[in-house]
Protein backbone atom coordinates (compact mmCIF):
# COMPACT_ATOMS: atom_id res chain seq x y z
CA UNK A 1 0.00 0.00 0.00
CA UNK A 2 1.15 3.72 -0.91
CA UNK A 3 2.18 5.73 1.75
CA UNK A 4 -0.07 8.27 3.41
CA UNK A 5 0.46 11.63 5.18
CA UNK A 6 -0.93 13.90 8.15
CA UNK A 7 -3.33 12.48 10.67
CA UNK A 8 -2.21 9.90 12.94
CA UNK A 9 -4.72 7.05 13.14
CA UNK A 10 -4.11 3.86 15.08
CA UNK A 11 -5.25 0.58 13.82
CA UNK A 12 -7.66 0.66 16.30
CA UNK A 13 -8.48 4.68 15.82
CA UNK A 14 -12.50 5.51 14.85
CA UNK A 15 -12.90 4.88 11.30
CA UNK A 16 -15.03 7.48 10.63
CA UNK A 17 -12.70 10.34 10.47
CA UNK A 18 -10.66 8.77 7.19
CA UNK A 19 -13.68 7.28 5.72
CA UNK A 20 -15.22 11.18 5.81
CA UNK A 21 -11.73 12.15 3.93
CA UNK A 22 -12.53 9.29 1.22
CA UNK A 23 -15.98 10.80 1.06
CA UNK A 24 -15.07 14.47 0.14
CA UNK A 25 -12.68 13.48 -2.19
CA UNK A 26 -14.94 11.21 -4.06
CA UNK A 27 -18.12 13.47 -3.56
CA UNK A 28 -15.57 16.05 -5.37
CA UNK A 29 -13.42 13.90 -7.83
CA UNK A 30 -16.74 12.28 -9.33
CA UNK A 31 -19.63 13.88 -8.14
CA UNK A 32 -18.93 17.59 -9.25
CA UNK A 33 -16.17 16.90 -11.35
CA UNK A 34 -17.65 14.81 -13.62
CA UNK A 35 -21.34 14.25 -13.33
CA UNK A 36 -22.18 18.03 -12.59
CA UNK A 37 -21.39 18.18 -16.33
CA UNK A 38 -23.99 16.68 -17.96
CA UNK A 39 -26.50 19.21 -16.58
CA UNK A 40 -24.14 21.84 -17.24
CA UNK A 41 -24.63 20.64 -21.04
CA UNK A 42 -27.73 21.88 -22.12
CA UNK A 43 -26.66 25.34 -20.48
CA UNK A 44 -23.43 25.58 -22.43
CA UNK A 45 -25.13 25.01 -25.72
CA UNK A 46 -28.32 27.68 -25.19
CA UNK A 47 -26.05 30.24 -23.89
CA UNK A 48 -23.56 29.74 -26.93
CA UNK A 49 -20.29 28.45 -25.44
CA UNK A 50 -20.08 25.58 -27.05
CA UNK A 51 -22.24 23.51 -30.12
CA UNK A 52 -24.09 20.43 -29.42
CA UNK A 53 -21.67 18.18 -31.12
CA UNK A 54 -18.80 20.69 -29.20
CA UNK A 55 -20.05 20.07 -25.68
CA UNK A 56 -20.59 15.96 -26.68
CA UNK A 57 -16.92 16.04 -27.30
CA UNK A 58 -15.60 17.56 -24.13
CA UNK A 59 -17.48 15.17 -22.50
CA UNK A 60 -16.11 12.23 -24.03
CA UNK A 61 -12.74 14.15 -23.19
CA UNK A 62 -13.54 14.03 -19.99
CA UNK A 63 -13.61 10.12 -20.15
CA UNK A 64 -10.08 10.27 -21.97
CA UNK A 65 -8.94 11.82 -19.47
CA UNK A 66 -10.64 9.32 -16.95
CA UNK A 67 -9.11 6.20 -18.63
CA UNK A 68 -5.71 8.32 -18.24
CA UNK A 69 -5.80 8.78 -14.51
CA UNK A 70 -6.62 5.66 -13.55
CA UNK A 71 -3.62 3.98 -15.33
CA UNK A 72 -1.25 6.97 -13.42
CA UNK A 73 -2.51 6.83 -9.90
CA UNK A 74 -0.29 3.80 -8.79
CA UNK A 75 2.60 4.53 -10.27
CA UNK A 76 2.22 8.03 -9.03
CA UNK A 77 1.46 6.65 -5.56
CA UNK A 78 4.99 4.58 -5.36
CA UNK A 79 6.41 8.20 -6.04
CA UNK A 80 4.62 10.29 -2.98
CA UNK A 81 2.69 9.63 -0.41
CA UNK A 82 -0.96 8.77 -1.39
CA UNK A 83 -2.18 11.37 0.99
CA UNK A 84 0.07 13.98 -1.09
CA UNK A 85 -1.33 12.92 -4.27
CA UNK A 86 -4.42 12.89 -3.12
CA UNK A 87 -4.34 16.65 -1.90
CA UNK A 88 -2.57 17.52 -5.42
CA UNK A 89 -5.40 15.68 -7.22
CA UNK A 90 -8.15 17.77 -5.46
CA UNK A 91 -6.27 21.27 -5.88
CA UNK A 92 -5.66 20.61 -9.35
CA UNK A 93 -9.91 19.65 -9.83
CA UNK A 94 -10.32 23.12 -7.94
CA UNK A 95 -8.22 24.56 -10.25
CA UNK A 96 -10.05 22.92 -13.75
CA UNK A 97 -13.51 24.03 -12.40
CA UNK A 98 -12.44 27.71 -11.76
CA UNK A 99 -10.66 27.44 -15.28
CA UNK A 100 -14.05 26.66 -16.64
CA UNK A 101 -15.75 29.93 -15.48
CA UNK A 102 -13.63 31.47 -18.55
CA UNK A 103 -15.18 31.25 -22.15
CA UNK A 104 -12.25 30.32 -23.65
CA UNK A 105 -13.55 28.23 -26.01
CA UNK A 106 -13.66 24.90 -27.67
CA UNK A 107 -9.53 23.66 -27.12
CA UNK A 108 -10.03 25.57 -23.71
CA UNK A 109 -12.89 23.80 -21.91
CA UNK A 110 -11.32 20.63 -23.18
CA UNK A 111 -7.75 20.79 -21.64
CA UNK A 112 -9.49 21.46 -18.45
CA UNK A 113 -12.01 18.89 -18.47
CA UNK A 114 -9.36 16.85 -19.58
CA UNK A 115 -7.49 17.20 -16.55
CA UNK A 116 -10.94 17.31 -14.61
CA UNK A 117 -11.29 13.59 -16.10
CA UNK A 118 -7.52 12.47 -14.81
CA UNK A 119 -7.87 13.97 -11.59
CA UNK A 120 -10.69 12.66 -10.65
CA UNK A 121 -9.37 8.81 -11.61
CA UNK A 122 -6.43 9.18 -9.60
CA UNK A 123 -8.86 10.25 -6.71
CA UNK A 124 -11.10 7.24 -7.21
CA UNK A 125 -8.49 4.56 -7.32
CA UNK A 126 -6.09 6.16 -3.95
CA UNK A 127 -9.33 7.23 -1.93
CA UNK A 128 -10.55 3.88 -0.78
CA UNK A 129 -7.01 1.97 -0.76
CA UNK A 130 -5.84 4.96 1.70
CA UNK A 131 -8.35 4.75 3.82
CA UNK A 132 -8.84 1.03 4.42
CA UNK A 133 -5.09 0.65 5.27
CA UNK A 134 -6.10 3.00 8.48
CA UNK A 135 -8.96 1.14 9.94
CA UNK A 136 -9.30 -1.93 11.61
CA UNK A 137 -10.89 -5.31 9.29
CA UNK A 138 -14.45 -5.31 10.74
CA UNK A 139 -14.89 -1.66 9.52
CA UNK A 140 -13.76 -1.77 6.75
CA UNK A 141 -17.18 -2.62 4.74
CA UNK A 142 -18.42 0.63 6.32
CA UNK A 143 -15.61 2.85 5.97
CA UNK A 144 -15.61 1.55 2.32
CA UNK A 145 -19.26 2.49 2.02
CA UNK A 146 -18.96 5.49 3.44
CA UNK A 147 -15.59 6.86 1.28
CA UNK A 148 -17.83 5.81 -1.84
CA UNK A 149 -21.23 7.38 -0.96
CA UNK A 150 -19.83 10.95 -2.10
CA UNK A 151 -20.84 9.48 -5.71
CA UNK A 152 -23.97 9.82 -5.12
CA UNK A 153 -24.13 12.08 -3.17
CA UNK A 154 -22.80 14.21 -6.19
CA UNK A 155 -25.46 13.12 -8.36
CA UNK A 156 -28.12 14.44 -6.50
CA UNK A 157 -26.13 17.27 -6.18
CA UNK A 158 -25.72 17.88 -9.91
CA UNK A 159 -28.97 16.91 -11.09
CA UNK A 160 -30.28 19.82 -8.65
CA UNK A 161 -27.88 22.29 -7.79
CA UNK A 162 -26.36 22.81 -11.29
CA UNK A 163 -29.48 23.54 -12.53
CA UNK A 164 -30.51 26.13 -9.95
CA UNK A 165 -27.02 27.51 -10.23
CA UNK A 166 -26.99 27.72 -14.72
CA UNK A 167 -29.65 30.56 -14.68
CA UNK A 168 -27.31 32.84 -12.86
CA UNK A 169 -25.00 32.55 -15.95
CA UNK A 170 -22.35 29.55 -16.34
CA UNK A 171 -19.38 32.21 -14.77
CA UNK A 172 -21.42 31.71 -11.76
CA UNK A 173 -22.01 27.95 -11.71
CA UNK A 174 -18.75 27.05 -12.43
CA UNK A 175 -17.18 29.35 -9.89
CA UNK A 176 -19.56 28.22 -7.39
CA UNK A 177 -18.76 24.56 -7.94
CA UNK A 178 -15.17 25.53 -7.60
CA UNK A 179 -16.00 27.20 -4.31
CA UNK A 180 -17.20 23.77 -3.03
CA UNK A 181 -14.54 21.25 -4.30
CA UNK A 182 -12.19 23.98 -2.21
CA UNK A 183 -14.19 23.52 0.80
CA UNK A 184 -14.20 19.82 0.26
CA UNK A 185 -10.56 19.67 -0.41
CA UNK A 186 -9.90 21.62 3.29
CA UNK A 187 -12.09 19.86 5.34
CA UNK A 188 -9.90 16.84 4.16
CA UNK A 189 -6.54 17.91 4.21
CA UNK A 190 -5.82 16.79 7.50
CA UNK A 191 -8.48 13.93 7.91
CA UNK A 192 -6.41 11.43 5.81
CA UNK A 193 -5.00 8.78 7.37
CA UNK A 194 -0.92 8.39 7.48
CA UNK A 195 1.51 5.64 8.57
CA UNK A 196 1.46 3.16 5.94
CA UNK A 197 4.75 3.07 4.02
CA UNK A 198 4.83 2.53 0.49
CA UNK A 199 4.85 -1.65 -0.66
CA UNK A 200 8.29 -2.46 -1.23
CA UNK A 201 9.29 -2.99 -4.19
CA UNK A 202 9.80 -6.41 -4.25
CA UNK A 203 6.18 -6.56 -2.85
CA UNK A 204 4.86 -4.40 -5.85
CA UNK A 205 6.35 -6.36 -8.38
CA UNK A 206 4.90 -9.50 -6.48
CA UNK A 207 1.46 -8.54 -7.93
CA UNK A 208 2.00 -7.81 -11.41
CA UNK A 209 0.87 -10.51 -12.07
CA UNK A 210 -3.17 -11.40 -11.77
CA UNK A 211 -4.49 -13.83 -10.38
CA UNK A 212 -6.97 -15.35 -12.78
CA UNK A 213 -10.03 -14.82 -10.50
CA UNK A 214 -9.05 -10.93 -10.00
CA UNK A 215 -8.58 -10.46 -13.79
CA UNK A 216 -12.48 -12.40 -14.28
CA UNK A 217 -13.56 -9.73 -11.91
CA UNK A 218 -11.84 -7.00 -13.85
CA UNK A 219 -13.84 -8.15 -16.64
CA UNK A 220 -16.71 -8.32 -14.71
CA UNK A 221 -16.07 -4.59 -13.68
CA UNK A 222 -15.78 -3.51 -17.64
CA UNK A 223 -19.07 -5.34 -18.39
CA UNK A 224 -20.68 -2.90 -15.60
CA UNK A 225 -18.62 0.26 -17.10
CA UNK A 226 -20.18 -0.90 -20.57
CA UNK A 227 -23.46 -2.27 -19.79
CA UNK A 228 -24.83 1.06 -17.13
CA UNK A 229 -24.27 4.06 -20.51
CA UNK A 230 -27.69 3.53 -21.77
CA UNK A 231 -29.24 4.74 -18.58
CA UNK A 232 -26.83 7.45 -17.91
CA UNK A 233 -26.50 8.57 -21.41
CA UNK A 234 -30.05 7.51 -23.31
CA UNK A 235 -32.65 7.04 -20.40
CA UNK A 236 -33.76 10.55 -19.55
CA UNK A 237 -34.02 11.27 -23.47
CA UNK A 238 -35.77 7.85 -24.16
CA UNK A 239 -38.68 8.90 -21.91
CA UNK A 240 -38.54 12.76 -22.95
CA UNK A 241 -38.45 11.83 -26.23
CA UNK A 242 -38.67 8.41 -27.26
CA UNK A 243 -41.54 8.37 -25.58
CA UNK A 244 -42.78 11.50 -25.52
CA UNK A 245 -43.42 11.77 -21.83
CA UNK A 246 -41.47 15.33 -21.80
CA UNK A 247 -38.51 16.90 -20.04
CA UNK A 248 -40.34 16.84 -16.77
CA UNK A 249 -41.13 13.23 -16.40
CA UNK A 250 -37.69 12.37 -17.62
CA UNK A 251 -36.44 14.26 -15.12
CA UNK A 252 -38.57 12.77 -12.53
CA UNK A 253 -37.22 9.44 -13.64
CA UNK A 254 -33.26 10.75 -13.26
CA UNK A 255 -34.44 11.99 -9.59
CA UNK A 256 -34.81 8.51 -8.99
CA UNK A 257 -31.68 7.46 -10.42
CA UNK A 258 -29.95 9.84 -8.13
CA UNK A 259 -32.06 8.70 -4.99
CA UNK A 260 -30.71 5.81 -6.11
CA UNK A 261 -27.01 6.86 -5.90
CA UNK A 262 -27.19 9.00 -3.21
CA UNK A 263 -27.70 5.08 -0.93
CA UNK A 264 -25.79 2.89 -3.50
CA UNK A 265 -22.72 3.13 -1.33
CA UNK A 266 -23.82 2.23 1.82
CA UNK A 267 -25.80 -0.73 0.36
CA UNK A 268 -23.02 -2.01 -0.66
CA UNK A 269 -21.08 -2.48 2.12
CA UNK A 270 -23.73 -3.66 3.91
CA UNK A 271 -24.11 -6.46 1.58
CA UNK A 272 -20.46 -6.73 1.82
CA UNK A 273 -20.11 -6.94 5.43
CA UNK A 274 -22.92 -9.75 5.29
CA UNK A 275 -21.73 -11.61 1.93
CA UNK A 276 -18.55 -11.01 1.21
CA UNK A 277 -17.44 -8.47 -1.15
CA UNK A 278 -16.90 -10.71 -4.33
CA UNK A 279 -20.72 -12.93 -4.10
CA UNK A 280 -22.16 -9.19 -3.31
CA UNK A 281 -20.27 -7.98 -6.53
CA UNK A 282 -21.76 -10.71 -8.43
CA UNK A 283 -24.73 -10.63 -6.90
CA UNK A 284 -25.05 -6.54 -7.84
CA UNK A 285 -23.73 -6.90 -11.08
CA UNK A 286 -26.95 -9.74 -11.66
CA UNK A 287 -29.78 -7.24 -9.97
CA UNK A 288 -28.13 -4.35 -12.55
CA UNK A 289 -28.35 -6.90 -15.20
CA UNK A 290 -32.42 -7.46 -14.80
CA UNK A 291 -32.43 -3.15 -14.14
CA UNK A 292 -30.99 -2.44 -17.23
CA UNK A 293 -33.08 -4.76 -19.52
CA UNK A 294 -36.53 -3.68 -17.56
CA UNK A 295 -37.34 -0.97 -20.44
CA UNK A 296 -37.19 -3.59 -22.63
CA UNK A 297 -39.97 -5.46 -20.49
CA UNK A 298 -42.44 -2.85 -19.80
CA UNK A 299 -42.33 1.15 -20.52
CA UNK A 300 -44.80 1.86 -17.20
CA UNK A 301 -43.37 4.48 -15.58
CA UNK A 302 -43.46 2.82 -12.26
CA UNK A 303 -41.21 0.19 -14.17
CA UNK A 304 -39.16 2.88 -15.32
CA UNK A 305 -38.14 4.34 -11.98
CA UNK A 306 -37.57 1.38 -10.56
CA UNK A 307 -35.36 0.64 -13.40
CA UNK A 308 -33.37 3.85 -12.78
CA UNK A 309 -33.63 3.97 -8.80
CA UNK A 310 -31.70 0.06 -8.81
CA UNK A 311 -29.46 1.15 -11.34
CA UNK A 312 -28.67 4.34 -9.37
CA UNK A 313 -28.36 2.25 -6.93
CA UNK A 314 -25.81 0.03 -8.24
CA UNK A 315 -23.89 1.90 -9.67
CA UNK A 316 -21.85 3.57 -6.63
CA UNK A 317 -22.92 -0.04 -5.18
CA UNK A 318 -20.68 -1.74 -7.77
CA UNK A 319 -17.63 0.62 -7.72
CA UNK A 320 -17.61 0.35 -3.28
CA UNK A 321 -17.88 -3.41 -4.29
CA UNK A 322 -15.22 -4.25 -6.71
CA UNK A 323 -12.87 -1.36 -4.60
CA UNK A 324 -13.27 -4.10 -1.80
CA UNK A 325 -13.02 -6.72 -4.48
CA UNK A 326 -9.46 -5.92 -5.45
CA UNK A 327 -8.49 -4.98 -1.12
CA UNK A 328 -9.68 -8.87 -0.46
CA UNK A 329 -7.81 -10.44 -3.25
CA UNK A 330 -4.88 -8.27 -3.91
CA UNK A 331 -3.95 -7.26 -0.47
CA UNK A 332 -2.79 -4.18 1.27
CA UNK A 333 0.16 -4.33 -1.50
CA UNK A 334 -1.51 -4.93 -3.78
CA UNK A 335 -4.62 -2.74 -3.76
CA UNK A 336 -3.47 -0.02 -5.28
CA UNK A 337 -2.27 -1.59 -8.53
CA UNK A 338 -5.31 -4.37 -9.21
CA UNK A 339 -7.92 -1.00 -7.85
CA UNK A 340 -6.51 0.84 -10.97
CA UNK A 341 -6.15 -1.54 -13.90
CA UNK A 342 -10.01 -2.63 -12.89
CA UNK A 343 -10.95 1.42 -12.88
CA UNK A 344 -9.07 1.78 -16.43
CA UNK A 345 -10.87 -1.60 -17.49
CA UNK A 346 -14.14 0.44 -16.36
CA UNK A 347 -13.36 3.40 -18.12
CA UNK A 348 -12.17 2.02 -21.20
CA UNK A 349 -15.53 -0.33 -21.14
CA UNK A 350 -17.32 3.14 -20.36
CA UNK A 351 -15.83 5.01 -23.15
CA UNK A 352 -16.69 2.10 -25.88
CA UNK A 353 -19.62 2.22 -24.83
CA UNK A 354 -20.67 5.32 -24.93
CA UNK A 355 -19.08 5.97 -28.60
CA UNK A 356 -21.00 2.40 -29.53
CA UNK A 357 -24.31 2.99 -28.29
CA UNK A 358 -24.06 6.51 -30.08
CA UNK A 359 -23.23 5.46 -33.23
CA UNK A 360 -26.01 2.44 -32.76
CA UNK A 361 -28.31 5.11 -31.79
CA UNK A 362 -27.17 7.04 -34.82
CA UNK A 363 -27.94 3.73 -37.59
CA UNK A 364 -30.83 2.57 -35.92
CA UNK A 365 -32.89 5.79 -34.54
CA UNK A 366 -34.36 3.05 -31.86
CA UNK A 367 -33.99 3.04 -28.46
CA UNK A 368 -34.11 -0.56 -27.60
CA UNK A 369 -31.16 -2.07 -28.73
CA UNK A 370 -29.24 -0.03 -26.69
CA UNK A 371 -30.55 -1.29 -23.35
CA UNK A 372 -30.40 -4.76 -25.34
CA UNK A 373 -26.55 -4.41 -25.91
CA UNK A 374 -26.21 -2.76 -22.14
CA UNK A 375 -28.45 -6.03 -20.69
CA UNK A 376 -26.35 -8.67 -23.11
CA UNK A 377 -23.29 -7.15 -21.52
CA UNK A 378 -24.01 -6.71 -18.18
CA UNK A 379 -24.98 -10.42 -17.76
CA UNK A 380 -21.70 -11.37 -19.29
CA UNK A 381 -20.02 -9.34 -17.02
CA UNK A 382 -21.99 -10.97 -14.22
CA UNK A 383 -21.18 -14.39 -15.59
CA UNK A 384 -17.53 -13.40 -14.98
CA UNK A 385 -18.10 -12.39 -11.43
CA UNK A 386 -19.48 -15.35 -10.64
CA UNK A 387 -16.39 -17.37 -12.06
CA UNK A 388 -14.49 -15.33 -9.97
CA UNK A 389 -16.38 -16.09 -7.05
CA UNK A 390 -16.31 -19.79 -7.31
CA UNK A 391 -12.39 -19.66 -8.21
CA UNK A 392 -11.43 -17.90 -5.60
CA UNK A 393 -13.19 -20.53 -3.44
CA UNK A 394 -11.47 -22.76 -4.49
CA UNK A 395 -8.44 -21.09 -4.17
CA UNK A 396 -9.18 -20.71 -0.56
CA UNK A 397 -10.22 -24.50 -0.20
Amino acid sequence: MAGTSDGNFAPTAHWLTPALAGLTATLLGLGIARFAYTPMLPALVGQGWLSGDGAAYIGAVNLLGYLAGALCAAPLSRLWPAARVLRAAMLLTVVSLAACAWNGGFAWLAGWRLLAGATGAVIIVLAGPTVLAAVPMAAKPRAIGVVFSGIGLGVVFAGFGVPALAPFGLEVAWLALAALALALTVFSWSRWPRGAAAPPRQAADAVRAMPLPLVLFTLAYAGDGFGYVPHTLFLSDFIARGLDLGVAVGGIVWAAFGAGAALGAVVGGWLAARMGFGPAFALALALKTLAVGLPLLATDLPVLILSAFVVGLLTPGSVTLASGVAASMAGSAGHVRAWGWMTAAFALAQAIGGYALSALFAVTGAYWPLFAAGTAVLFLGTVCGLLGVRLSRRSVQ
